[in-house]
């Protein structure tokens, strides 16, 4: 199991993505993608701080369409068990001097209930989480 974090799911919805990350989505199995509501919630934000208009309706338009055509069923929430894992982890990256966002963190506690990996161009935003983290960007 893979968590997509947002800046993939970013650049997927560029008009022009990056090559490496297409050939890397198109190597994983579509079953193991997975997305979180907080990329959900990054991605909305970034669409309704637009100003109104065509641009922003198409974007938006084409997200929804996006998530429910290829992550239906592949989208996790943050329950009880990340809100644990949450709290634990947001201490212990506190306590060595490298405290994580919010959204970093409920990304992490969501990726850790799950036991997933996170896919991610930022992978020093997650070092120290006990997570595998993959950078298709490399």
């Amino acid at each position: 199991m893979i968590l997509l974090d947002t800046n993939i799911i970013s650049e997927m919805m560029k008009q022009s993505p990056s090559i490496k990350i297409l050939k890397w989505i198109d190597q994983q199995e579509v079953i193991d993608l997975f997305i979180t509501t907080i990329t959900i919630a990054e991605i909305s934000y970034g669409i309704y701080a637009l100003p109104k208009g065509n641009r922003r309706s198409l974007i938006e338009n084409s997200f929804n369409q996006a998530i429910q055509e290829s992550f239906k069923h592949r989208i996790l929430s943050f329950d009880e068990a990340s809100a644990h894992f949450y709290g634990k982890l947001m201490a212990h990256r506190k306590k060595l001097g490298r405290p994580l966002s919010i959204l970093d963190g409920q990304i992490a506690a969501i990726a850790l209930t799950q036991g997933a990996a996170i896919a991610t161009r930022n992978v020093r935003d997650f070092a120290h989480c006990n997570l595998d983290l993959i950078n298709p960007f490399e």
